[in-house]
């Protein structure tokens, strides 16, 4: 008996698998933030089954912390990595955030709109006009809400990193004020250590640093570290002054050499024709100035600033030299002498480019632990 096939089962499509939460997440870092906004999305309903389901939470947090700002909408995905996948090493980075945007947006997200306020003023502050980014943080900052603290700390924390060190410090000690008791005060306490730091004023730096609470290992050594900065940055200074005392006293020494062979040498000025030690010099200077240029452009400057010297010190002591073989004196000694005042002029120019440029943490960290490092 042959039966008919229309009352038989049709075969279901299947469902293509969820994609993995690493593909998602990925979507995250897109360069446009509408693209972004679709991937939290996607990210936001994609099933409990999703594999690495987790990181992709954590990414889309962030990201709205960062250019969506978003507080409300981060502190939701950081709750459902705690529901859902409270083991892992996503919740970890979960749980310190969450705790932080409970605070900020209150219950029942009461206070979303200020902590939203505040994040899109954290992720566009560089880009708006100085007096705006203050009127704002300021309006912030003195609202009655609970992320007043952290607003009033961004603003120092923004002049510092701004530049403007002693608006930086008085604001960090409005807000000691404010919260003496806070772990905003020991922030702001820390901050404002910094911005001293920052400033090359030492003995603020430390006066700061020592009142900072040590109530366990880690805040000591943070206090240490500030001290030992402060230690570091007085001797910088100093070996700073000794370099330009060197470089000053050997260009006095080089031209008080040139004179006295002008003296003695019947008052005639030394010819200015370019000696050998410069034509050997000029193409290696241009070398290290070429490789400078296209393999490291930061110290391109220091590395020309220094060649220029160079060069300039061969020049005078060069021609001093040839105007006294010129007149058949003796030079032996004053080629000795030369080349020592040239050698502490050098090393003075190379410490003071690297001081005035802020290249000098960079050199010795190189020397430390290498070109990679």
């Amino acid at each position: 008996m042959i039966t008919s096939g229309l009352g038989a089962a049709q075969p279901q499509p299947q469902q293509p698998p969820p994609l993995d939460g690493l593909v998602l997440a990925d979507r995250v870092g897109a360069p446009d933030r509408a693209a972004i906004e679709r991937a939290v999305a996607e990210i936001e309903r994609a099933p409990a089954t999703t594999p690495n389901l987790d990181e992709a939470l954590r990414r889309a947090a962030r990201a709205c912390e960062d250019v969506l700002a978003d507080p409300a909408r981060a502190l939701a995905l950081y709750e459902r990595i705690l529901d859902e996948f409270p083991n892992t090493a996503a919740s970890r980075v979960a749980r310190a955030r969450a705790a932080l945007f409970r605070g900020r947006v209150g219950d029942d997200n009461a206070y979303a709109r200020e902590a939203a306020e505040l994040a899109q003023l954290m992720a566009t502050a560089d880009t708006l006009p100085p007096a705006e980014v203050e009127r704002h943080a300021t309006a912030l900052a003195t609202a009655n809400w609970p992320g007043a603290p952290d607003a009033a700390l961004f603003l120092p924390e923004w002049l510092q990193r701004t530049g403007r060190l002693d608006a930086a410090h008085d604001r960090y000690m409005d807000v000691v004020a404010r919260w003496p008791e806070s772990i905003h005060a020991t922030a702001a306490l820390r901050g404002a250590a910094s911005a001293a730091l920052d400033g090359r004023n030492w003995d603020r730096a430390v006066a700061l640093a020592m009142r900072l609470p040590v109530g366990e290992d880690t805040d000591r050594v943070l206090r240490d570290e500030l001290i030992e900065r402060a230690a570091r940055g007085r001797r910088l200074d100093r070996w700073y002054m000794v370099s330009w005392l060197g470089l000053v006293g050997a260009l006095f020494g080089l031209f008080a050499s040139c004179a006295e062979a002008i003296l003695r040498g019947g008052r005639r000025w030394p010819s200015l024709r370019p000696p050998v030690e410069v034509y050997f010099l000029v193409p290696i200077s241009a070398v290290l100035v070429g490789v400078a240029v296209t393999t490291h452009q930061a110290i391109a400057p220091a590395v020309l600033i220094v060649s220029i010297g160079g060069l300039v010190l061969a020049w005078l002591s060069g021609i001093t030299l040839e105007h006294l073989r010129a007149r058949r004196r003796r030079v032996g000694l004053r080629a000795v002498l030369h080349i020592a005042l040239c050698l502490v002029a050098v090393v003075g120019l190379v410490y003071i480019v690297l001081m005035h440029d802020n290249l000098l943490e960079m050199v010795i960290e190189t020397v430390k632990f290498g070109p990679s490092s």
